[in-house]
């Protein structure tokens, strides 16, 4: 993913598409890996050469990517 730069006020919504992952489980690239797949947010920009962070520094944000089989492929109620 390409390095997000927030406004001063703070907020920051974004939408993306990646083609470099899937949600297929049988795929080798999909989000829906045997050990657990996140997404980490971290407080500077990644230098794209650094592993594994991308010398990024802190982690401001985390969340679990998981599957919750009622809802692949449709809009969860509300």
């Amino acid at each position: 993913m390409p390095n997000s730069h927030t406004p001063p006020n703070g907020s920051l919504e974004v939408g993306l598409v990646d083609t470099a992952i899937m949600i297929d489980r049988a795929k080798p690239n999909s989000v829906f890996q045997p050990d657990g797949t996140a997404v980490v947010i971290h407080n500077g920009k990644d230098d794209y050469v650094t592993d594994p962070a991308g010398n990024a520094g802190s982690r401001i944000a985390c969340s679990v990517i998981n599957q919750d089989p009622t809802t692949v492929g449709r809009t969860r109620a509300q």
